[in-house]
């Protein structure tokens, strides 16, 4: 014997792994990361683009993060 003791003892049911409806997230949250997520990787990609009118400013980028991560803390929130 190792002198641990099992986790499940007899009688006791396994614990259940199913999400339950509170454990998922709101789906217009998810999407609205999602929406987030794309205009900041579409500024961050234009911050390095080869033609100069495609080109965005560094604040403009800042504000697509900044709009990405106020739409996850309002994803986090919605999952508490």
């Amino acid at each position: 014997m190792t002198g641990r003791t099992n986790a499940r003892r007899k009688g006791s049911p396994p614990p259940s792994r199913e999400p339950s409806q509170n454990d998922s997230p709101p789906p217009d949250a998810v999407a609205e990361v999602v929406t987030r997520f794309e205009a900041y990787a579409r500024a961050r990609a234009a911050r390095d683009s080869l033609l100069p009118g495609a080109r965005t400013v560094p604040w403009h980028e800042r504000l697509a993060f900044d709009d990405l991560q106020a739409a996850v803390a309002r994803l986090r929130d919605g999952m508490r």
